[in-house]
């Protein structure tokens, strides 16, 4: 009789924890960075928030996507207005809450119009160039490297903020005003192929590699909690698609 009224109090916990979740509405925020985070395209949200509501809908909850400016997310999560940012990296808000997984992986690389030859070969190659860029982005480690040393410095770096800022940035490249862009390699490519457009700027190297993630607000009470089931469950929902619904697990 114990453990039937042990296991029966099990699975009330459970269904009152289940019944919770689907109280909870989580509201994520991010800028427009299609195919990534994007409201432009029908039937998606983009892939990191069509990721991360497949994640949570296992444990019954509902998800919120808005766009708003991307320092403005930044500040809204690190306050409490909003519960998480999307497509953001482990420099960018290391006081937010990370699940144990990524997302996906950005490619952050300088792009330059098609007649110049400048190469990215490191930062004293930065010397030689005017950059463009958007606040608040890490872009990798080149904002801890040289944004940040240099954003004062208009004459070596152009930031740009608000809203729809790579539209701006490719302006500024094709008009001389700034010698390189950096970009997201699968976002500038989205952004001509909206257009009909095949991408017409030359890469001129990778800047960094990153891990991109769902992070929490450190204002929330709940955030740590459901940073820990969103990793859970994306390395659940990995290891299915690695091992096709069968096999050993292995590790994300």
């Amino acid at each position: 009789m114990k453990r039937w009224r042990s296991s029966a109090l099990i699975v009330l916990c459970l269904l009152s924890t289940v019944a919770l979740a689907q109280d909870r509405v989580i509201t994520l925020v991010g800028d427009e960075w299609c195919p990534f985070n994007c409201l432009a395209v029908p039937n998606t949200q983009g892939t990191l928030v069509d990721s991360a509501k497949s994640a949570l809908a296992q444990d019954g909850y509902q998800i919120n996507y808005l766009q708003i400016p991307w320092s403005r997310a930044i500040i809204g999560v690190r306050d409490g207005v909003y519960d998480a940012i999307v497509g953001v990296g482990l420099r960018e808000t290391p006081d937010f809450h990370f699940p144990s997984q990524p997302l996906a992986f950005a490619h952050h690389s300088f792009f330059t119009l098609p007649s110049q030859t400048w190469t990215f070969r490191g930062l004293k190659s930065l010397d030689e160039v005017r950059i463009g860029v958007i606040q608040d982005y890490s872009y990798g480690s080149l904002y801890e490297d040289y944004i940040r040393a240099h954003e004062a410095d208009p004459a070596r770096v152009a930031v740009l903020k608000g809203n729809k800022v790579l539209p701006r940035l490719v302006k500024m490249l094709q008009l001389g005003r700034i010698d390189a862009l950096v970009a997201e390699e699968q976002v500038l490519n989205y952004h001509f192929q909206s257009r009909g457009l095949e991408n017409p700027l030359r890469h001129a190297g990778l800047a960094a590699k990153e891990a991109l993630y769902v992070a929490f607000s450190p204002a929330l009470a709940d955030s740590a909690e459901l940073a820990e089931i969103l990793g859970r469950r994306l390395k659940a929902m990995h290891r299915l698609s690695f091992t096709g619904g069968s096999g050993p697990e292995g590790d994300f």
